[in-house]
């Protein structure tokens, strides 16, 4: 099920499901959306806190869903990931997102909701800058690929206009097809053995994650494929995990992602652009996509939003 585009001079809705922001941050990311043309609407949590999160579960999750059903809405960007997703799993109606068809746009800990929504109802959501980080967290070239990728405009190059030069093969050859996985290690290992898991038979795993040493990438990835879920993919690809590695450490994760697909014969790739730091591509959560090692290119198969009838 494919969201339908966000229209040019849309209405962007701002929810927090997850942790709280700082004001002064959301204030000039704001101002910063609206200079480019679009209407933006807050959720009364937005700015709030309670405890670790923007509001109390229940509030967080209802906030949410008033953004998917909301007429003057027309896509729903969260305001910061941090924690708190997994808590609304349970609670959240996802019938009333997926009937809404709108551009869903979140990342980190909200690879939850987003993977939630893909294996229950196949919705295509899209993983990519937080509401927040459009106070010039991120560059340019993040930006215009985000609000792209939602208004059903970007290169099917989803690495065009970024850089190819840290792509780095470390198993495998030949070009493959599947459904785009993007998403937070962390966030992928506590969603093993719960209902909420996609099925990723086939699947082409994008991972990323921040403040996370070698040694405990090691242990998610083997707990991947303990799990048997690296046994199914078909596809194994990693951006940044940790943005203040050297390069003593990112020979350390090379060798845990060789380490971690022992024999497999699918692809595996690291050095993606895509993860914490100020450069980041926007990938559609079950979008299909194909990896052409001979142009190092990963590029969409089809279209990740819908045709809006006028």
């Amino acid at each position: 099920m494919l969201p339908l585009p966000l229209p040019e001079g849309g209405r962007i809705g701002i929810c927090a499901p997850a942790g709280p922001v700082k004001p002064e941050r959301l204030q000039a990311a704001i101002a910063a959306l609206q200079q480019t043309g679009f209407e933006v609407i807050i959720a009364p949590s937005a700015f709030a806190q309670s405890g670790l999160f923007s509001a109390p579960d229940d509030v967080r999750c209802k906030e949410l869903e008033d953004m998917f059903t909301r007429k003057d809405v027309d896509a729903v960007f969260c305001a910061r990931g941090g924690v708190g997703s997994s808590r609304l799993l349970e609670i959240l109606n996802t019938e009333l997102l997926v009937r809404s068809q709108k551009p869903f746009l979140g990342f980190s800990d909200i690879t939850a909701l987003q993977w939630h929504l893909f294996g229950k109802h196949g919705f295509v959501s899209f993983s990519g800058p937080l509401a927040v980080e459009w106070d010039g967290s991120v560059n340019e070239a993040t930006q215009k690929q985000a609000i792209a990728m939602m208004r059903g405009i970007a290169s099917e190059d989803l690495l065009k206009g970024f850089p190819r030069t840290n792509l780095k093969v470390l198993r495998g050859s030949g070009c493959v097809q599947g459904r785009l996985f993007p998403g937070n290690l962390t966030m992928i290992t506590t969603l093993l053995g719960t209902p909420y898991l996609p099925d990723l038979r086939g699947a082409m795993l994008l991972i990323e994650d921040v403040h996370e040493p070698p040694h405990r990438v090691d242990r998610m990835l083997f707990h991947l494929r303990n799990a048997g879920v690296l046994s199914r993919i078909a596809g194994l690809f990693a951006g940044e995990l940790d943005t203040g590695m050297n390069a003593e450490e990112r020979s350390m994760i090379a060798a845990s992602l060789r380490d971690a697909t022992r024999g497999m014969t699918y692809p595996v790739v690291m050095g993606f652009p895509f993860g914490h730091g100020p450069e980041r591509m926007t990938l559609p959560v079950g979008g299909l996509v194909e990896w052409n090692p001979d142009s190092m290119s990963l590029g969409l198969c089809e279209s990740v939003t819908r045709e809006r009838l006028t």
